[in-house]
């Protein structure tokens, strides 16, 4: 009877939300929305087992979260390029117009998705205070809704405002009107950040007092609940699936990071960062636990080596003249010193992608495959079959992580006195070294998806 008053809480939709209500200053938005796309996702996940709507809403906020991400990355790149780079105000104002344009087409439809979830349930429910109006007009779901979206609409064209009008003064640096215009552009942006910030308040007001009134319709949240505790406990590949899920998602976007991707001799994509995400993904799967505790070790010596020695290689970049490698004896220890810091780095990461593999082996043979109870020999041959297959991708993906590895390594640093010889030739590997780090990356992303697939091929009769 005590499982019957663990009502459904909402409280990660809400903190999902909270990552929206911030202005953005110069296009940069310091609560990425993307954070809250997946909060929401992870907050509607309960609810979502129990009604298609949230189904629907989560798919929404997952494809909000893509283009938000991909926007920031651009932007990323974009800053990457310099200050002095003449196009850099130019490209930094079609990414924030187009991703501005883009979000709002992916963002309405969501937070109509989610809204209308809670309509279909207060409606089901009887909650008069969520669905209906005594006095006529919008009922407080159908309200909350519409100044969601009236808000983010309000937040991208404010925000948008003094960046066009920054490009349009520098378009036209001969008129004496636009150059008295530009003067107030600090003026403009504060007043712009102030307006959304005040808007933004005054929404997560509004919502705070609607998700309190939902907390409120205790019939409601206690039902779901304990719907939701029957169909946990009648389906025991939930807790495996999702969190193999999350698992895989880290594991994935890690090995993203993990291409180089270099501006003015600096790694906008930071090895180190994708050392900590592999270790939480590690850490989160099912696997092996001695190979989800060597994951975890070799993972933060991996994010140590390599942020040292991304440090050392800018340093040297900066302070050196590679042509004076052989004729200056302190040029010639930071290049060892840099030379050694990168080699520990590529044998550090070849160590956690065989441990990483071996890893991802111990979730398939123990979590993926159907299996029936009473096994024929067919069946049996069908899963040796299916293990074998898995096995042969994960050799594949070794030799893909090996090659790009020592690619990284060679271009990283044997590269660096150029212009003679072999490293003339040197010059040209970043080329194969982005494109094999792409490989590799789309690689692991595809096959954590095949073992997901075969993960809930195992519970499909749950």
């Amino acid at each position: 009877m005590a499982s019957k008053n663990k009502p459904m809480r909402f409280g990660l939709v809400y903190l999902g939300l909270f990552f929206f209500f911030n202005p953005y200053l110069a296009a940069i938005d310091f609560l990425p929305d993307f954070i809250g796309c997946l909060l929401i996702w992870l907050g509607l996940s309960r609810v979502a087992l129990l009604t298609p709507l949230a189904q629907d809403a989560q798919k929404a906020f997952l494809r909000l979260a893509c283009v938000d991400a991909i926007k920031l990355l651009l932007l990323v790149v974009v800053f990457g390029m310099g200050s002095g780079t003449a196009e850099q105000p130019t490209a930094l104002l079609v990414i924030a117009f187009s991703a501005g344009v883009l979000e709002l087409f992916f963002m309405i439809p969501a937070l109509r998705a989610l809204f209308d979830t809670f309509y279909i349930l207060a409606s089901h429910y009887d909650c008069k205070k969520l669905y209906a109006n005594p006095y006529g007009g919008l009922s407080s779901t159908e309200s909350i809704c519409r100044l969601s979206v009236i808000f983010m609409i309000v937040r991208e064209v404010v925000c948008l405002l003094p960046e066009m009008t920054s490009l349009t003064t520098s378009s036209f640096s001969d008129s004496s009107f636009w150059d008295r215009i530009y003067d107030f552009i600090g003026a403009m942006r504060f007043l712009a950040f102030a307006f959304v910030l005040l808007c933004g308040i005054y929404w997560l007001v509004r919502l705070s007092l609607y998700l309190r009134r939902l907390r409120k319709e205790r019939e409601m949240v206690l039902d779901l609940g304990e719907r939701y505790r029957v169909y946990y406990d009648a389906h025991p590949g939930i807790p495996v699936k999702r969190r193999h899920a999350v698992a895989f998602a880290f594991l994935a976007v890690g090995a993203f990071l993990l291409v180089d991707f270099y501006v003015d001799f600096e790694n906008i994509l930071p090895d180190y960062v994708a050392g900590i995400l592999i270790c939480i993904g590690a850490l989160l799967t099912m696997g092996a636990a001695p190979l989800r505790f060597a994951c975890i070790a070799l993972g933060c010596a991996y994010s140590v080596i390599s942020y040292t020695s991304g440090e050392l290689s800018y340093a040297f970049v900066m302070d050196h003249s590679p042509s004076a490698i052989g004729k200056n004896h302190e040029v010639d220890l930071a290049y060892a010193e840099m030379w050694i810091r990168s080699l520990m780095e590529m044998i550090a990461f070849f160590a956690l992608l065989i441990c990483l593999l071996l890893l991802i082996r111990s979730v398939v043979h123990n979590w993926a495959g159907y299996r029936s109870e009473s096994a024929e020999d067919f069946e049996i041959r069908k899963h040796q079959e299916l293990l074998s297959y898995f096995d042969g991708q994960l050799i594949l993906g070794g030799v893909l992580g090996f090659l790009a590895g020592v690619l990284s390594f060679l271009y990283d640093y044997i590269q660096t006195p150029s212009g003679k010889g072999i490293y003339h030739f040197l010059d040209f590997l970043w080329i194969f070294d982005f494109c094999f780090s792409i490989i590799f990356a789309v690689f692991v992303s595809v096959l954590l998806i095949r073992v997901y697939g075969e993960i809930k091929n195992r519970y499909r009769y749950d």
